[in-house]
């Protein structure tokens, strides 16, 4: 068996974001036309009709962690990569160079592989990947991530959003060492919604690159709400300026009142 054929790409999703499926793949084809693994679409009911693009419908929508988790008891292979629906490709990938990633990744059987550095790796390995030490923010950060299935289910909860996830899924991937990330990023994309709506500055970047929007299907954030994403992302800026071993305990300093990043089971 070739190492493509124990690899598929899960765009974990749900019906309220179908209207972004479209979009999604029209660019995925367009800038990744050579793309070599299979791809999967999760869903609650309804059947995208997509050209390669296997259907897995889970049924009522309880959670994000609990969709892919019944979704991943259905996916047969070894390596999962994970792609989120609302984070558009907007240039064309290096298949070559992510295929060279992905084939050292199985054959050395590891656990996680971030492909945008965000955060960054802290120890070099080799030229592909460094490692992602135990006790990293966002270690199980889900950004085009490539998993071993068994894993993910591992450190999967139910109830739980994909923003908890990269919270407390972080502090229980502190029991796996082989955590990776790229040195640079192989896949450029545009986050297009924040918070169910749409970003009127990506409206207008998917726009150039050939993508119908119905904005009848969805919201656009209004000027205060887009203010505050970028005050978001700016802060996220000087955040990343932390140490890595204090950045846990400053995240739970100032969010201690929405997270509390002691470990869950």
């Amino acid at each position: 068996m070739s190492f493509e054929e124990k690899v598929k790409i899960v765009i974990p999703s749900c019906d309220k974001y179908s209207d972004l499926w479209s979009p999604f793949f029209f660019l995925f084809f367009k800038y990744w036309s050579n793309c070599p693994f299979k791809i999967s679409l999760i869903s609650n009911r309804i059947i995208a009709d997509i050209p390669n693009v296997e259907a897995i419908p889970v049924g009522e929508d309880l959670s994000w962690s609990d969709t892919l988790i019944n979704a991943l008891k259905m996916v047969k292979e070894d390596y999962i990569f994970l792609m989120l629906e609302d984070l558009f490709l907007t240039d064309h990938v290096d298949t070559k160079a992510v295929r060279k990633i992905i084939e050292w990744s199985v054959k050395n059987k590891v656990d996680y592989v971030r492909f945008v550095p965000s955060p960054k790796a802290d120890k070099y390995i080799n030229e592909l990947v460094g490692i992602v030490s135990k006790g990293a923010i966002y270690r199980t950060s889900i950004i085009f991530s490539l998993w071993k299935r068994q894993i993910l289910l591992d450190l999967l909860r139910s109830g739980e959003s994909a923003w908890d996830f990269e919270i407390y899924g972080s502090i229980r991937s502190d029991k796996y060492d082989k955590f990776f990330s790229t040195w640079k990023a192989y896949f450029q994309y545009i986050n297009g919604v924040i918070k169910g709506k749409w970003r009127k500055d990506a409206i207008k970047k998917l726009s150039s690159l050939g993508v119908k929007i119905d904005l009848n299907k969805r919201n656009v954030m209004n000027l205060e709400e887009g203010l505050i994403w970028h005050l978001q992302r700016l802060r996220s800026l000087f955040f990343n300026m932390i140490p890595l071993k204090n950045k846990r305990q400053v995240k739970h300093f100032f969010l201690k009142g929405k997270y509390n990043y002691k470990l869950r089971s």
